[in-house]
C-alpha cells in the first residue's frame, strides 16, 4: 500500500489530480485509514497508467470514466478521439497562418491602430461567410475577382489599407484641407483597381434597402467620419458621377 504522497511520486502525477481524480470517480484509493487519509496500491497504479495515456490523448474527465468502465468500445474511442484531434490540428494551423499574416502586416504598416489590425483578422476570418453576403447580389466572377486580387498580396494591400484609413481618420479630425484629403481618398481607392470597384458598384445600384452585415463587414470609420467621406468623395468627384450615384443607390 502507498500513502497518497508515495503514489504521486512513483506515479508522477501530482497530490492535487490525485485528490481531483478521486472526487471525479475515475481514481479511487484501495483504502483509507482510520483518520481518512488514501492509500493506493499496484492495481491502482495499472489504472493510473491508462488515466495518463487518455490524458495524454486529449480526452475529458467524462470520457476517461466512460473508457475505464469500459462503457465504449476502445477502438471507437481512438478513432474519434483522432477525427476530432485533426479537426483541432486543421483549426490551430488556421490562427497560425492568422497570427502569421497579422504580425507581417503589423511588422510593415507605419502607423500603430491595433483596431484597425484586428478588423483585417476578423475579415480574414469571415471571408467564406463575406463570400456567400456578396453572392446574393454580385456575380461569382467578380466575387472570385475581388478575392483573388486580395490574395495576390494580402500582406501589402492590407498594409495600404490601414494606412489610408488612419490618415483618413485624422484628417477628419483635424479638418485637414481639400487637397490632402482627396490625395487621401485617391490612397484608398487605389487600393483595389477602379474598374472592379465600378463593377461592384453597378452590381450594386438596383439593390433596394440594402443592409450591409456589419458583423462581416465591420467599417473602420465612424458614422461620422463615414458620411464625412462620402460627402467629401462627391465634393472632389473623385471617381466621377456615374460611379458615386451607383454607390448612393
Amino acid at each position: 500500500m502507498y500513502t497518497i504522497g508515495q503514489f504521486a511520486k512513483k506515479t508522477g502525477m501530482t497530490i492535487r489530480a490525485l485528490r481531483f481524480y478521486d472526487e471525479k470517480g475515475i481514481l479511487k484509493p484501495a483504502a483509507l485509514t482510520d483518520g481518512g487519509q488514501r492509500l493506493y496500491n499496484d492495481e491502482n497504479i495499472v489504472e493510473a497508467q491508462k488515466i495518463a495515456t487518455y490524458k495524454y490523448l486529449d480526452f475529458s474527465i467524462e470520457e476517461m470514466k466512460a473508457l475505464l468502465k469500459e462503457e465504449v468500445p476502445l477502438l471507437d474511442s481512438l478513432k474519434e478521439q483522432k477525427s476530432m484531434l485533426e479537426e483541432k490540428k486543421k483549426h490551430i494551423e488556421s490562427i497560425i497562418n492568422t497570427l502569421d499574416t497579422a504580425i507581417s502586416i503589423y511588422e510593415k504598416v507605419q502607423v500603430s491602430e491595433p483596431t484597425l489590425l484586428l478588423l483585417v483578422m476578423h475579415s480574414l476570418l469571415t471571408e467564406d461567410e463575406q463570400k456567400s453576403f456578396l453572392l446574393k447580389f454580385v456575380d461569382e466572377e467578380i466575387v472570385e475577382e475581388m478575392y483573388s486580387m486580395m490574395k495576390m498580396n494580402f500582406v501589402e494591400i492590407n498594409r495600404r489599407y490601414i494606412e489610408a484609413c488612419y490618415q483618413l481618420k485624422i484628417a477628419y479630425s483635424e479638418n485637414a484641407p481639400d487637397e490632402e484629403v482627396k490625395e487621401l481618398i485617391w490612397k484608398l481607392l487605389n487600393i483595389m483597381p477602379q474598374d472592379l470597384l465600378i463593377k461592384i458598384a453597378e452590381a450594386f445600384k438596383d439593390v433596394e434597402n440594402l443592409e450591409v452585415d456589419t458583423w462581416l463587414f465591420p467599417s473602420p470609420f465612424t458614422q461620422d467620419e463615414e458620411q464625412w467621406l462620402l460627402e467629401q468623395i462627391a465634393k472632389h468627384q473623385v471617381l466621377g458621377d456615374d460611379f458615386f450615384e451607383a454607390e448612393n443607390r
